[in-house]
């Protein structure tokens, strides 16, 4: 069995992989890795900033910049809180998602390659946190 550097290593160089061929369609739609992060956690539902900020690896006032940008390009919009107006709230823009459909209509055409087998299904059900029964059915082979 390998040991967490092992496992530190190989998650590192598979991001690093993906991310360099999922480069080649965002740069033909001139779309940012860090940008795609956002749009595709805004694609699920509206999302508070302190919230996209921990789900896209970014800190705070490097969002807020990416924010302003996609706000610039109507691709987002942003809306205080009704309960609290210190927390303000990500939302796409009709624009944003027909971008955001486009773009991951050209990632699933260039990703149809990649084996997306149960046993990478059960790795990402597990590193999100889901339940993930075929890794403990396995332990206990």
């Amino acid at each position: 069995m390998r040991g967490p550097t092992d496992l530190l290593y190989l998650l590192t160089r598979a991001e690093r992989l993906l991310a360099r061929r999922l480069s080649a369609v965002l740069d033909e739609e001139g779309c940012s890795l860090d940008a795609w992060r956002v749009l595709t956690l805004l694609a699920d539902g509206s999302r508070f900033m302190t919230e996209l900020s921990e789900r896209a690896f970014l800190p705070p006032g490097s969002l807020t910049r990416l924010i302003d940008h996609l706000v610039e390009e109507n691709l987002v919009y942003r809306r205080g809180d009704d309960l609290d107006r210190r927390r303000i709230k990500v939302h796409l823009t009709a624009r944003g998602r027909r971008f955001f459909q486009r773009i991951d209509a050209g990632i699933r055409a260039d990703l149809a390659d990649v084996p997306l087998g149960e046993d990478l299904g059960a790795l990402v059900a597990m590193l999100e946190g889901r339940p993930a029964h075929t890794f403990a059915a396995r332990q206990s082979d």
